[in-house]
């Protein structure tokens, strides 16, 4: 039986977590990533609050604000592509001119990694054989490095056994807490009760289906987002579930004292955005796919009250826009570009080993290739402090592409600060 291939923003949402996905079924033992929620607009104002719903088995609902944003417009299709692909550049490497300059690592400005906080908040208690999920190198995205700037301590534990995406107990913690304050306010006047724990809080709970709680609280100068699923205990989660989890919690952040904020290099993809690098004529036509679309900005999940309001990066996205929703064999269906300004010292440490590329405009540059049930390739490169990600969803054999790619969109970004 025939099946349609997905277009538009199933394209889009397919595109960005196929990497994810390759590299986790790569790896023995992959480590989990973030699975996307609905989003259900629940208000315009602070005083009223987005809920994300549950995104499957073992996703998690966030409480959030609305953005005061709208959403970047879909691709518009352009003409019905053409039979015959564009050539595409033949794949080369070269060692790259010289190494960045050292960087100032980000840390938790909680002093304490999720190990020792796991321990101290006594997380076996809500599940006996809670396994702490480690990120290692090379499956960070910039949104980790977003969160590891903002000085956030983003931990996740799940059950002996069960899958790694199945995250049971996901803790953040964020030292904003006159922001969590305002974040929270807005959470209880749509109505969500409160927990009674720290200063200021506020808890959602799938009570009908026990499914998974969700709470935000402010304790001292701490903004504390903890999320329990279903597998946690053998019942239904509940509020007097999350309340005794966001209680040990608390136990541990009062006696912390926040550490100094991250005073990270300046960079001019500070003030990027999606609209300043290519388009999508020209990456169309680097790609070898000529009806590619404009670029899209893509939002993050989880997309959280921390997540929305402390730590900043950027993912864009260009996919093809065909008329008749067909493609030609050899096409290129989408490429990213993903970046957090300052970010340069994860260039080398987060990211994976590859091959070192020559690209016009980078410091320096790595090329990074994965086929498992799928292939994509992509340059991990640093530009003006900032690490940057450029993806396509290429066989290896193609992966030259990526060069003249990451060139366009260095140009493209120097050119729009003022550097070009």
């Amino acid at each position: 039986m025939d099946v349609e291939p997905p277009t538009g923003d199933d394209l889009n949402r397919m595109l960005v977590s196929m990497k994810q996905d390759v590299l986790r079924r790569a790896a023995a033992e992959p480590p989990a990533r973030r699975r996307p929620w609905a989003r259900r607009h629940l208000g315009l104002t602070l005083g009223l609050v987005a809920l994300l719903g549950v995104g499957g088995a073992g996703g998690a609902l966030a409480l959030v604000l609305p953005s005061p944003f709208q959403a970047s417009p879909a691709a518009t299709p352009t003409s019905t592509p053409s039979a015959t692909p564009t050539p595409r550049p033949t794949p080369s490497a070269a060692p790259s001119p010289s190494a960045p300059p050292p960087q100032t690592v980000p840390a938790p400005a909680t002093g304490i990694d999720c190990a020792t906080l796991g321990d101290r908040a006594q997380v076996t208690s809500l599940v006996p054989a809670a396994q702490l999920v480690t990120v290692q190198p090379g499956y960070w995205g910039s949104g980790d490095a977003a969160y590891r700037q903002a000085g956030v301590l983003d931990c996740r534990w799940t059950a002996e056994g069960a899958e790694l995406s199945e995250d049971v107990v996901e803790i953040r913690i964020s030292p904003a807490a006159d922001r969590g304050r305002e974040w929270i306010s807005g959470l209880t006047q749509s109505g969500l009760p409160g927990l009674q724990v720290g200063d200021v809080s506020a808890a959602r709970c799938e009570d009908d289906y026990g499914t998974r709680c969700n709470a935000s609280l402010v304790s001292g100068p701490w903004w504390i987002e903890l999320s329990l699923g279903a597998t946690v205990t053998s019942a239904p989660v509940t509020t007097e579930t999350a309340r005794a989890a966001a209680g040990s919690v608390v136990t541990v952040t009062d006696a912390l004292t926040p550490g100094a904020p991250w005073a990270g290099q300046e960079s001019s993809w500070a003030g990027t955005s999606c609209a300043d690098l290519p388009s999508g004529r020209t990456v169309g036509e680097l790609a070898g796919s000529p009806d590619m679309g404009d670029v899209v900005e893509q939002g993050w999940t989880p997309a959280t009250g921390i997540r929305q309001t402390q730590a900043w990066s950027t993912r864009c996205s260009w996919t093809i826009a065909s008329a008749d929703d067909t493609q030609p064999d050899g096409y290129v269906s989408g490429v990213t570009v993903e970046f957090v300004s300052g970010s340069a010292w994860a260039y080398g440490r987060e990211t994976m080993p590859g091959t070192p590329v020559e690209v016009a405009g980078a410091d320096s540059a790595t090329l990074v290739c994965y086929s498992h049930e799928g292939a994509s390739c992509w340059v991990d490169l640093v530009s003006d402090g900032t690490w940057v990600q450029v993806l396509a969803y290429v066989d290896p054999e193609d992966s030259g592409l990526l060069i003249p790619l990451s060139e366009a969109v260095l140009a493209a970004q120097a050119a729009a600060s003022g550097r070009g």
